[in-house]
């Protein structure tokens, strides 16, 4: 997976006391939705037929994303809701084009334990993709992906397109 991950925790099971955070962020290319499709698939024991993977392929085309993993700062029920309250992602290309995620989608909250100093605390934990049209061709493949979650924290993680298929 390392030429996908634009970014990941040191040990994203380690957590700080009260902080919420991100535990990795990884791109998502039409080539990676469908690998990854298809291992939740497999996982499943449901079969992958062609007409299926062809569905997937038609689905992620002409779209590239990235899937944000992050957690909660503690597992009280109102920080259930800790994704949804990500603010809107937008990617900045090089050249200066600015691109507004097209789709979003949420995987999760499910409670989770870190390790916070010598003890273990529960965590909402879960996934957020945002999801992009696919840049002009005039548009070199590199920019930067931007975004805060809904603590206030805001983000900047530079990528390069043309080193994915």
């Amino acid at each position: 997976m390392r030429p996908w991950v634009i970014w990941d925790a040191r040990d994203p099971l380690r957590a700080v006391h009260g902080r919420a955070d991100l535990d990795a962020v990884i791109l998502e290319t039409p080539y990676e939705r469908v690998r990854y499709e298809a291992y939740l698939q497999a996982l499943q024991a449901f079969p992958v037929t062609a007409k299926v993977v062809e569905g997937w392929r038609r689905e992620a085309a002409g779209r590239f994303g990235f899937i944000i993993y992050a957690h909660s700062r503690g597992e009280a029920d109102p920080e259930r809701r800790f994704l949804a309250e990500f603010g809107p992602a937008s990617v900045v290309l090089a050249g200066g084009t600015r691109l507004r995620a097209v789709e979003r989608s949420i995987f999760g909250p499910s409670l989770d334990f870190y390790t916070v100093g010598t003890f273990r605390e529960e965590r909402w934990t879960g996934s957020l993709t945002e999801r992009f049209p696919d840049p002009p061709s005039t548009c070199k493949p590199r920019g930067t992906l931007e975004f805060a979650d809904g603590y206030g924290r805001r983000y900047r993680f530079a990528f390069d397109l043309g080193k994915m298929r």
